[in-house]
């Protein structure tokens, strides 16, 4: 009885003690994982072509769904606090849906898109434009759109009532001068609903959150349905500061005029002609392949992957967002004048066959015209997101389509050991290698990589440099 009573005791103890290791352990782990993404978090933020603003970029492809995810973060903790639970709440929306509709999506991949938009309006302020675009089941999509007035220097948001007037009468007026802009539009006129945008403007309740500036203009952003059919899709009424400039309150009737007249006074930016780097002759090699980066730039890994591979005298392509190219204008120049090539991924990572053609060549020319902007030359290739490929708007581009032959997965294992792993059991010669410049992880396969392939004889080429890059 004694000796049951000691084994009882003896294992109830173990029991704590184990049970104790695993929480300790559990805890450790929980520790480990916080720095991990304090970690991540710290190296995402970053200086842009904005002071005090940064450009996040997610991009998740799974078996069920698509998301593309843009979003800015800035240095203050209570703007990036409301910004990520509105991004937040987007995503477990789409994700919601995609669970409720599963049957639905046994053939077909449901999508999100989370666009912004960035304008500078004054002096440490900018508006902040979200849109919205989610296709799950049916044929029709959802559209919403957010915008953020911001303060960066005193970190904090402004409300639109701040900056227009809020009384009976200017209410009344400014009625009367969308209507007439949507009466005049050719796309919106015949399907505007001129009592729900009474309704609109006259609610008390209704504070214009829809409002942002951009061009010396302030515009009127509407959802999907909210005073025009569906076919309008998401409205935008553009007025001149000078046709509103008596609707807008004194300060910032101030601060906007007087930003936008020092744009008027400042000299135009002499446009210096710069000689385009010469590409140098390929050198003879009896085996070549092509590293492919897409979904930058990065301002910290797409300048460390350049430094890598002018170690290993390589070459390689990057296929850039030109949301990201906006952002980050010097580190898409830093890839030009090193000799990397150019190529367009589109805008904002769509999947180009949910869109129209002229969608579709929106994404393409928009982006070809940032690349151009901020390196002085033009993109080359073409990649679509996803490899989804609309044959509409692919007859309507002159550049080479490119796709890849070795998908290193980088995005979903995060592994530098497993992407290397793959590019050596699956490299020949012509391989088109696809990796991705926004993982740091993917920063940490590079050099392993180009030892990797400089040791069996390769030599890493521009992808247009190959036989047959299509």
């Amino acid at each position: 009885m004694k000796r049951t009573k000691v084994l009882y005791r003896i294992l109830f103890v173990l029991g704590l003690l184990l049970a104790g290791y695993l929480i300790f352990g559990f805890f450790q782990d929980i520790k480990e994982e916080r720095k991990e993404e304090a970690k991540t978090n710290e190296l995402k933020v970053a200086s842009s072509k904005y002071p005090g603003v940064d450009l996040i970029t997610e991009i998740t492809d799974k078996e069920k769904y698509q998301m593309a995810v843009h979003y800015p973060k800035f240095k203050s903790k209570g703007l990036n606090k409301e910004i990520d639970n509105y991004v937040s709440s987007v995503e477990k929306d789409f994700l919601t849906a995609v669970n409720e509709n599963e049957e639905y999506l046994k053939n077909q991949v449901a999508n999100l898109y989370l666009l912004v938009e960035i304008y500078h309006n004054a002096e440490n302020t900018y508006s902040i434009v979200f849109s919205e675009e989610s296709y799950v089941a049916g044929a029709n999509g959802e559209q919403k759109s957010r915008i953020y007035l911001v303060d960066v220097e005193e970190g904090k948001f402004i409300q639109p009532t701040k900056i227009l007037k809020d009384t009976e009468q200017s209410r009344e007026e400014l009625y009367v001068l969308i209507s007439e802009k949507f009466k005049n539009s050719k796309e919106y006129s015949p399907y505007f609903f001129e009592e729900e945008l009474k309704d609109w403007a006259m609610n008390e309740k209704n504070h214009f959150s829809n409002l942002y500036f951009k061009d010396k203009s302030a515009v009127f952003k509407f959802n999907k349905y909210e005073v025009t059919a569906g076919a309008a899709g998401m409205p935008e009424i553009i007025v001149p500061l000078e046709e509103i400039q008596d609707l807008l309150t004194d300060e910032w009737k101030d601060r906007l005029l007087i930003e936008y007249q020092g744009q008027e006074n400042q000299e135009p930016d002499k446009q210096i002609e710069k000689e385009e780097p010469k590409d140098e002759e390929p050198s003879i090699s009896s085996k070549r392949v092509a590293l492919t980066f897409d979904d930058g730039p990065h301002p910290k890994n797409t300048l460390k992957i350049i430094e890598l591979l002018n170690k290993y005298e390589a070459k390689a392509t990057f296929f850039m967002l030109g949301n990201r190219v906006d952002f980050y204008p010097e580190v898409a120049k830093m890839v030009a004048d090193e000799g990397h090539e150019l190529g367009n991924h589109t805008w904002n990572h769509k999947d180009l066959s949910t869109l129209s053609k002229e969608e579709g060549i929106q994404e393409i020319e928009r982006t070809n015209d940032a690349i151009k902007s901020a390196t002085g030359r033009e993109s080359t290739v073409f990649r679509p997101p996803y490899g989804a490929i609309n044959k509409q708007v692919q007859s309507s581009i002159t550049s080479p389509t490119v796709l890849w032959t070795i998908d290193t997965l980088d995005w979903k294992s995060h592994d530098p050991a497993q992407i290397l792993k793959i590019v050596e059991e699956n490299v020949k010669d012509g391989s088109i290698i696809l990796m991705h410049d926004i993982h740091e992880t993917s920063v940490e396969a590079i050099e392993p990589i180009l030892k990797y392939l400089k040791s069996e004889g390769y030599e890493c080429v521009r992808v247009s440099e190959l036989k047959d890059p299509s």
